[in-house]
């Protein structure tokens, strides 16, 4: 019984090779379209050819029609099925490849608009009056408003006037520039 298995299917493989030598072209341009033609069309059909031949059984009549069906089937479940053998060996990496790439052109993009954020605000801050400046750097350094008032012997509420004006300013001037530039 055995013996009869490996003659059906050297039998079965030498017909799956005739078909797909006769079909090659019709096959690549299915499988051009699967991709919508894109470089792994060559790939794709490629892998579903050793697929065919890998397999021990193929529960398919091998008449042109039913084989043409059953390949262009292997080729849509290869391409979309992220458990496929293809899937997992190209179009993952592939994936992989183009999220990391996007991953990094963002950080780029991101760094890049930070600078120019900070940059932004920092000519802001410098546009401010001298007073404005020095009331809002002793409010960074010292860390309260209250600190700030004991240590100008300027009233709490007008230092958090001062600061909270300042800050307005710069923030709403920041965005502004930001966003039109």
């Amino acid at each position: 019984m055995v013996s009869y298995l490996i003659v059906e299917n050297i039998y079965m493989k030498i017909e799956i090779e005739q078909y797909i030598t006769k079909h090659y072209y019709e096959l690549l341009k299915i499988a051009r379209k699967y991709t919508d033609n894109d470089d792994w069309s060559y790939e794709l059909l490629h892998e579903v050819i050793l697929q065919l031949y890998d397999k021990k059984e193929i529960n398919v009549k091998l008449q042109d029609k039913d084989m043409k069906y059953y390949i262009v089937r292997c080729l849509m479940v290869n391409w979309t099925l992220p458990s496929s053998p293809f899937y997992k060996k190209h179009k993952r990496e592939m994936k992989m490849n183009e999220l990391n790439e996007a991953i990094h052109i963002t950080e780029v993009e991101t760094e890049t608009d930070h600078h120019r954020f900070l940059d932004i605000m920092e000519q802001e801050f410098q546009d401010q009056s001298w007073f404005n400046k020095l009331i809002f750097e002793k409010y960074l350094t010292l860390g309260s408003l209250k600190k700030v008032a004991i240590n100008t012997t300027i009233s709490l509420p007008s230092i958090a006037r001062y600061v909270k004006e300042t800050k307005t300013i710069v923030k709403l001037n920041t965005f502004k520039r930001y966003n039109n530039e």
